[in-house]
């Protein structure tokens, strides 16, 4: 017998390079969507590129991710792999689920060509590509955002993941409210690691990819006006990427080398711990469509300040007054350093934590359910 599946196409190898934490996010989708169907014979199958070998077990009837090429933009030839792997294992596809607006949703795209099918498309946009800001960045930005033009209408679901990036989407785009489901992507929810009752260290952390798109340079300047009037905070760094050289070298030029540490790219219970070395988290990302490490600060009891953002937007809807802050270069020295010590000495309420937790738990079954619903719309 024939297995049905819902297909998640992922050409760039997004979902294999994410490691076990990305892995077992989608395995939870595969449970909750077995269990909202009501069919043992259907799961989430995920045709992946990688340059590694990616084990999950043949055997799981629930989530299955198959590699079947290197990581590629080449949509076409992505799209050819994958129908020569469903035609030659019978499978059934009810929906495919693609990650982005471009080299995913083009391969969903071909694929319904070659099985001369047209199977229902559902786009996950997790940036907040329809923010001007966003297509400033880059030359490459403003060539998504065209493409993201063509694809977007032609879905028949696009999954945002808060409602701010929705209503731009809607309006950027011209998609249609029923068109729009709105569900956050679940983390891993560890508890509060940093003692809120106590005094945090005055550090500012940097957590995540140290990448141009992220405001790092932005932070630089924070950190020159910052010592105008303080020369007694430090900067702790966490991550890797391709700016991570130049941003510590230009680091060191504006603050003294042992006011700066840097941690490197740390697993999810080495960050846990690292959190109590951290006093106030900055985001300086000009874009931000959710702010997963935001809201994992707030968990661990460290205030934010952030930049404004869709995603710092609906953090500030669901967090008390005080606890998130909006970072504004252009105010004064001394106006950024009151908001510095102010933030320091801010006591992070649990319940964001209590109501996050509760909300996080729903965020699989919601996507599922969204899931079902496109498949029966399409009967």
């Amino acid at each position: 017998m024939n297995s049905f599946s819902v297909l998640m196409l992922d050409p760039r190898g997004v979902i294999s390079a994410g490691k076990n934490d990305v892995i077992e996010r989608h395995s939870k989708y595969g449970k909750e969507l077995v269990k909202l169907s009501k069919k043992s014979d259907y799961r989430l199958t995920v045709l992946s590129a990688s340059i590694e070998q990616i084990s999950t077990s043949k055997n799981n009837k629930i989530f299955e991710i198959i590699k079947i090429s290197k990581p590629t933009y080449n949509s076409y030839k992505f799209a050819k792999r994958a129908y020569k792997y469903l035609e030659s294992n019978k499978i059934s596809v009810k929906l495919l689920v693609v990650g982005d607006p471009w080299e995913s949703y083009w391969s969903a795209y071909f694929l319904n060509k070659f099985m001369n099918k047209k199977i229902p498309i559902q786009i996950q946009v997790h940036g907040d590509i329809a923010d001007l800001k966003w297509r400033r960045i880059n030359s490459r930005n403003r060539i998504r955002y065209s493409l993201a033009k063509l694809s977007l209408p032609k879905a028949s679901s696009v999954r945002a993941v808060t409602k701010y990036q929705a209503e731009n989407l809607m309006i950027s785009f011209g998609i249609k409210r029923g068109k729009l489901v709105v569900v956050p992507v679940p983390i891993n929810v560890i508890g509060r690691s940093a003692d809120s009752k106590s005094e945090r260290p005055k550090t500012i952390g940097l957590i995540g990819r140290i990448h141009q798109d992220r405001g790092i340079w932005e932070l630089i300047k924070l950190v020159r006006i910052l010592n105008i009037s303080s020369k007694d905070f430090k900067v702790v760094v966490i991550g890797d990427g391709p700016s991570k050289d130049e941003f510590l070298h230009k680091l060191e030029s504006v603050i003294p080398k042992n006011r700066i540490i840097y941690l490197g790219q740390l697993p999810e219970s080495e960050l846990h711990k690292a959190w109590k070395k951290i006093g106030v988290l900055v985001s300086m990302a000009p874009v931000e469509s959710y702010g997963r490490v935001m809201r994992e600060s707030l968990m661990a009891g460290v205030p934010v300040w952030a930049t404004a953002s869709a995603g710092v937007k609906d953090l500030m809807d669901n967090c008390k007054k005080g606890e998130v802050k909006l970072l504004d270069l252009s105010k004064s020295d001394v106006y950024l350093d009151k908001d510095f010590n102010s933030l320091i000495k801010t006591k992070i309420s649990s319940d964001f934590s209590k109501k996050f937790v509760k909300e996080n738990n729903t965020y699989a079954a919601k996507l599922a359910n969204s899931w079902i619903n496109i498949i029966n719309k399409a009967k």
